[in-house]
């Protein structure tokens, strides 16, 4: 903790990157919605996240400054106002060129579309593992990087699986204040997965994507990249489930 205090001192008294201004400003569609006080916030986060992680390329990749400034920017959006919260259950960030095919893996392990829970020899954008690492496609990582608005980021999917995983369990439900809060956690995720069931039935169409309904955390994990990134659809589909993730997450995208 001492090291990790004197180490994030370091890095406050240092001037930001000009070079890392200038590539979120242009490759970081989300920077353009925060206030300056978020960004003043984010420079410093990502500045941690980067610092505080091993970073590994895989496939022949090699990690360039580029890709861990806007990964690490798209990771520390999540925790912008959690200050509570903090990745300390990622040591180790991987990184692919583009997608990978995943051999033999031990479960927990998670993802999305078309990202799987496990399996040998499918092709997967990123995974989390329980205890483990996050592994992410660069070219998914930097598209979802330049576009905000679309509803499905890689980046904010894995990193959801980790904050999930805080509590030990992977099972959708993030480390929660109280026990009235997880109440009304489980049954606003209840309701709204039965809502979409009925809507995937009905042929109907909404914000959130069918692997949704794989299993709780990875409703949990889609309903976080859609929430950033297609907030108002999110509200004007289900006004209480935004609420139960502006309340976690302390922030109102909605707004921006």
């Amino acid at each position: 903790m001492l090291l990790r205090w004197l180490r994030r001192r370091r890095i406050r008294a240092t001037a930001f990157p000009a070079e890392w201004e200038r590539l979120l400003s242009r490759e970081f569609a989300a920077w353009r919605r925060l206030t300056e006080s978020e960004r003043e916030r984010l420079r410093d986060a990502l500045r941690y996240f980067i610092a505080e992680r091993y970073w590994e390329g895989c496939g022949g990749l090699e990690v360039e400054e580029r890709m861990q400034v806007l990964i690490a920017a798209q990771a520390s959006m999540l925790l912008l106002n959690r200050e509570d919260l903090n990745f300390s259950n990622v040591s180790t960030v991987l990184l692919y060129p583009s997608g990978y095919f995943a051999g033999p893996i031990p479960t927990p392990v998670l993802g999305g579309p078309p990202r799987v829970m496990d399996g040998a020899g499918t092709p997967v954008l990123g995974q989390a593992w329980d205890r483990g690492p996050v592994i992410l496609s660069w070219r998914a990582a930097a598209g979802g990087a330049a576009v905000a608005d679309d509803g499905e980021n890689v980046v904010l999917h894995e990193f959801a699986h980790k904050i999930d995983m805080m509590t030990g369990a992977v099972n959708g439900m993030p480390p929660l204040g109280s026990r009235a809060e997880a109440r009304r956690w489980h049954l606003t995720l209840t309701d709204a997965s039965e809502r979409l069931s009925s809507a995937i039935e009905a042929g109907e169409g909404g914000p959130l994507r069918p692997y949704a309904l794989t299993n709780p955390a990875e409703f949990f994990a889609v309903t976080t990249e859609v929430f950033f990134e297609r907030p108002v659809a999110l509200r004007e589909w289900d006004a209480d489930l935004y609420d139960v993730f502006a309340r976690f997450y302390r922030q109102d995208p909605a707004r921006r």
